[in-house]
């Protein structure tokens, strides 16, 4: 009768102990997913008060964003991000000698949705992150486009003149000193989001370094190499540089930056480079003057060369999550025109 009972003891008691060991692992495993959905919606309208712009005025779309991120415990974690924009260019077509030619073409909604980033991020140590998929380009989207922090305003010079793509496929390692220096490697398709990888499949390799010598400022390099898949008499190797400067308080921030892409397009003698600054100062939580100064070396998409560009406007922030702001932008150069613009942009 003591086995009966003994027996009937352990069966009854062994299962529910298993069954609670692994509630509990469900409930810690639950307990360190974090999950983290966001969005941004640019608004603008502009009209042209002085040269020629077609079209003269127009309400816009700049972007559209919608973000999520998950994080599984403290090593790893996971960023998805679709974006609004045109995602196709004019087609050029050229000779053996680089000649270009017309091409009639199709080019595509300008609000389109597609994937701008697809990150998976695996922390093994407190000083390293190890980043794939596809990942923001460092050249300007992960610091300047932050520090500039008027992005709805106007997007920052190397993605205005498209000195780089704003995200590729690949691999990236993150290694970081303290809060005092970051460094950045990575290898990618170097062909962009919109892009498969060349046939030749030759990558594009990045280096980026930032420095925060003192609280608010920061010194950044960035460098990269793309060898040419072209078989194009004239093709030559890319590569681009880019060197930023900026510091910042809680009242007003100042920065300034040099870009140089050396034989923009795979194209030999076919560099483009140029420089901003702009300042920016907060009167209160409400309101903000800003300043930008971009000087245009040579523009694919503006089609300009040596031409001058000022903004300056005020920013209200009448509460947290919108802001609004009426500017005053000057081409100087070139054809020469001057246009009014109301930008809002809505976070949530």
């Amino acid at each position: 009768m003591k086995k009966v009972i003994y027996i009937l003891f352990v069966f009854a008691t062994f299962p529910k102990s298993t069954c609670s060991q692994e509630h509990n692992t469900k409930l810690e495993l639950n307990d360190s997913i974090k999950h983290k959905v966001w969005a941004n919606i640019f608004a603008s309208y502009f009209t042209t008060i002085k040269g020629e712009n077609k079209p003269l005025s127009a309400f816009e779309m700049p972007t559209a964003l919608l973000g999520y991120s998950t994080s599984f415990g403290s090593k790893f974690k996971g960023t998805l991000i679709y974006d609004v924009t045109r995602t196709t260019n004019a087609i050029k077509i050229t000779d053996d000698l680089g000649n270009t030619y017309n091409v009639t073409y199709n080019e595509g909604s300008r609000y389109t949705a597609y994937l701008k980033m697809a990150e998976i991020t695996y922390s093994p140590l407190n000083f390293m992150d190890v980043r794939f998929g596809q990942l923001l380009n460092s050249q300007y989207l992960t610091m300047q486009d932050k520090f500039w922090g008027y992005r709805y305003v106007y997007f920052t010079y190397q993605e205005v003149h498209r000195y780089g793509n704003p995200a590729d496929f690949g691999a990236q390692i993150d290694l970081k000193y303290r809060n005092y220096l970051l460094t950045q490697f990575s290898i990618t398709n170097g062909d962009g989001p919109f892009k498969h990888q060349d046939e030749e499949a030759k990558f594009l390799y990045a280096a980026n370094i930032e420095y925060y010598p003192v609280k608010g400022a920061i010194l950044k390099v960035y460098a990269d190499y793309a060898p040419f898949a072209d078989t194009v008499s004239v093709a030559r190797d890319r590569s681009a540089l880019s060197l930023f400067a900026g510091y910042r308080t809680s009242k007003f921030r100042v920065a300034s930056e040099y870009n140089r892409v050396f034989n923009y397009g795979f194209r030999e003698n076919n560099s483009y480079w140029g420089i901003s600054s702009f300042f920016s100062y907060s009167f209160s939580s409400i309101v903000d003057v800003l300043i930008r100064y971009d000087y245009i070396n040579r523009s694919m998409p503006l089609n300009l060369s040596k031409t001058h560009l000022l903004i300056y406007g005020i920013q209200l922030q009448p509460i947290k999550s919108f802001n609004i702001s009426v500017n005053l932008r000057n081409l100087i150069g070139g054809s020469n025109k001057t246009m009014i613009y109301v930008n809002s942009m809505l976070n949530f």
